[in-house]
């Protein structure tokens, strides 16, 4: 399994942290009732809620057995969306070998951590919060000197692909080839000159992108609509400008830096509750394009 860079990040700021032993289930049991770690005792007379994992975010890892004062260390590793394994240079008695193996994969459950010692499946509950460093937003990140004379991304660009629907799929498609599939869907029935428009409007936006780090998006004006009504439109802040018969729909800044340029899309992003970056990198793809619109269209230079 592939983990991006967000599942990592999500992926350590769950686990690091202080985890204690909360419950034991016995896999020969009938019911598999989770028995209370401190109602589970080994023949020393020991139980289970003594025994702590403290995991960091430089992926070392500490064990502790409180009635005994031991303490194990080692590193673990993010290995599947809910999947971890860690590695101790000791183990509390556990063997090495396929005992050991399954004792350091480590399982989310319902919220808790679960590895298994022998025929017992023993979860951990979280009881302490870690400390992670939290990485500056781009949008933080102030350019050097060095950074904002970077100009070579200035220029004026139009749409070369746009996300369209063409056959059976959606993907990005040049204008011609969403025009023949218009034409095709047209002779069939199956859509009316109105839909085309909207589906060729697409290709009617220019963007600029300046050397005062702006990114102005420009779209051309809509039948019926008159200069005046522009103007009108204009005062009242409706729009940014007007130019050529096309209207600046939006203004967003572009910036270059940590050898990338990036630019702020002004959207509002959540992933599982926390807010994230509104900053995408603006980057080229192998045919010279420019990726832009959250990966709704290609941009090629004029």
């Amino acid at each position: 399994m592939v983990l991006d860079e967000q599942d990592l990040r999500n992926g350590m700021k769950f686990i690091v942290g202080k985890w204690q032993v909360d419950y034991v289930v016995n896999a020969f049991s009938n019911d598999l009732a989770h028995i209370p770690a401190a109602e589970f005792k080994s023949e020393d007379g020991n139980d289970f809620s003594s025994v702590t994992f403290e995991f960091f975010e430089d992926h070392t890892v500490i064990m502790r057995e409180a009635s005994s004062g031991k303490e194990e260390r080692g590193t673990w590793e993010q290995t599947g969306w809910s999947d971890y394994h860690y590695t101790l240079n000791g183990f509390l008695n556990v063997p090495e070998g396929p005992f050991r193996e399954n004792a350091e994969k480590l399982s989310v459950i319902e919220g808790a951590l679960v590895f298994s010692v022998g025929f017992l499946a023993i979860g951990m509950k979280k009881i302490e919060e870690g400390t992670i460093t939290e990485e500056p937003d781009i949008g933080d990140i102030v350019p050097t000197a060095e950074e904002a004379a970077r100009m070579d991304i200035v220029g004026n660009y139009a749409p070369v692909k746009t996300m369209a629907f063409v056959g059976d799929g959606i993907g990005l498609y040049t204008r011609a080839e969403v025009e023949a599939e218009c034409a095709r869907k047209l002779a069939a029935g199956e859509t009316d000159e109105d839909e085309v428009r909207s589906q060729l409007r697409a290709f009617d936006v220019k963007v600029e992108i300046t050397e005062d780090h702006l990114i102005k998006q420009w779209m051309k004006l809509p039948e019926g609509v008159t200069e005046e009504m522009v103007k009108e439109a204009i005062e009242a802040g409706e729009i940014k400008d007007y130019r050529d018969g096309f209207f600046c729909s939006g203004e967003n800044e572009w910036k270059f830096v940590k050898g990338a340029f990036y630019y702020n899309t002004g959207e509002h992003r959540e992933t599982f509750g926390e807010e994230q970056s509104s900053w995408d990198e603006l980057k080229f793809d192998e045919d010279g394009l420019l990726d832009f619109g959250s990966g709704m269209m290609k941009l090629g230079k004029v």
